[in-house]
């Protein structure tokens, strides 16, 4: 257990120095195509501490994040153009996808940037898939700013207690919309 506990420490000291913001900026950026930890385990701890303004901080994690993820997008459509991926997947599968994602793209980037699935995933998958970078855009401002704003006031306001305990719902949330998207693509596409 002292592990987590040093690592808990280490996080709040590191979130009060004052390189902390860059950290937390470049974390949003690489997130977004590459990186496999979220920016939120550095927000939470910088917005508990209450030596940023979690606005601000909220505001420029999804700025960054945003601008990680027309990377990725960029990352996607240039996997299309040199037909990467075209010799792997069918035809057909993709067809349909790149359908699902014409239709309902909005939707899917949307919760992919504010539940816990991979964002990162999808905005390579969203460039592969040319899906119109306005929505994409739009999207991503709306799921990742919702998220972050979140994750920062909850820090911010109730401190650590109250946001365990509410962090554990929103996990829930995340899970249950996910779950709802994918039996509604059943129901739209399976039956």
């Amino acid at each position: 257990m002292k592990i987590f506990t040093k690592i808990y420490d280490y996080t709040i000291n590191f979130s009060k120095k004052k390189n902390a913001r860059r950290y937390l900026y470049g974390l949003s950026f690489i997130e977004s195509f590459i990186f496999p930890i979220p920016p939120d385990v550095l927000l939470a701890p910088m917005a508990l501490t209450r030596t940023h303004g979690w606005i601000q901080l909220a505001f420029f994690t999804t700025i960054y994040s945003i601008l990680g993820g027309a990377f990725g997008y960029l990352i996607g459509s240039y996997l299309f153009e040199f037909d990467i991926l075209n010799s792997i997947i069918n035809e057909k599968n993709f067809l349909d996808a790149k359908k699902l994602f014409n239709e309902h793209g909005f939707l899917i980037i949307f919760l992919a940037g504010f539940t816990p699935l991979p964002y990162k995933a999808f905005t390579i998958t969203a460039g592969y898939m040319s899906l119109a970078i306005i929505p994409f855009m739009v999207a991503s401002f709306f799921g990742r700013g919702l998220r972050f704003f979140i994750v920062a006031a909850i820090f911010y306001y109730f401190g650590i207690e109250r946001a365990n305990k509410i962090k554990k719902y929103f996990e829930y949330i995340g899970y249950i919309a996910t779950i709802l998207l994918i039996f509604i693509f059943y129901v739209k596409y399976f039956k």
